[in-house]
């Protein structure tokens, strides 16, 4: 699938865009009496996006927030993508911030067939996003499906766990390619001229990158060169 680039230079147009769209497919949903679904990326990228949206004033009971992907320490440890999202956009949402949390099981395992069972019980079986947030690895890594990882090949489940590369860092929890097919629209979130050459690959139809292997109709590449 083609994706459509939006490049700025600077941070400040980078989140006005963003903020803009965001809000312009929030009306649209309203006339549809149904909560608006949204995937959450972590990472460092959209930390002042999400601090941004933390400020306005959102309908924020009519959006139900979900996390891409996570890594298996606790909500506490700083390498927690829930602990970063509840600190920078629930920063003044507070309870009105409806996040669901990947630790729902003791073990990972359980946390991702539960992740998956919230998913079809809730979104639908394919569950479908209105919108998914994703970041973009040096490696063309998107979520936590890394190249050569057995997710990439995993079509029955939507949520399951992932090491990964060498093993190295916690074991992850990861959206799937088949949910991420289906979301309505997918947006990259990617900030950097040092990604300059791994977003060419991607624009160019690179399937050996993860990130590329999407299928989703609508995807877009936010790109702000010198964040």
């Amino acid at each position: 699938m083609a994706i459509s680039i939006f490049s700025f230079r600077e941070q400040e147009a980078w989140l006005n865009r963003l903020t803009s769209e965001f809000q312009g497919m929030l009306s649209e949903n309203r006339p549809l009496a149904r909560r608006f679904r949204v995937a959450l990326s972590g990472g460092s990228t959209p930390i002042p996006l999400y601090r941004h949206w933390a400020g306005l004033d959102l309908p924020w009971e009519g959006i139900d927030w979900w996390i891409g992907d996570e890594r298996w320490v606790p909500v506490t440890d700083p390498r927690s993508n829930e602990g970063m999202i509840r600190s920078s956009l629930g920063a003044s949402a507070g309870a009105r911030l409806l996040l669901r949390s990947w630790h729902g099981g003791v073990e990972p395992s359980e946390a991702a067939r539960l992740y998956d069972s919230a998913l079809r019980r809730e979104l639908g079986d394919p569950p479908i996003f209105d919108l998914v947030l994703l970041g973009l690895g040096g490696d063309g890594h998107t979520a936590s499906l890394f190249p050569g990882s057995p997710a990439l090949e995993e079509r029955a489940s939507y949520a399951v766990p992932n090491s990964p590369p060498g093993g190295e860092g916690p074991l992850r929890l990861t959206l799937t390619y088949p949910c991420l097919d289906a979301a309505r629209s997918i947006w990259f979130l990617v900030a950097g001229g040092a990604k300059e050459k791994i977003v060419e690959r991607l624009l160019s139809g690179d399937k050996t990158l993860p990130a590329g292997r999407i299928q989703a109709v609508d995807q877009r590449l936010y790109w702000v060169r010198d964040g």
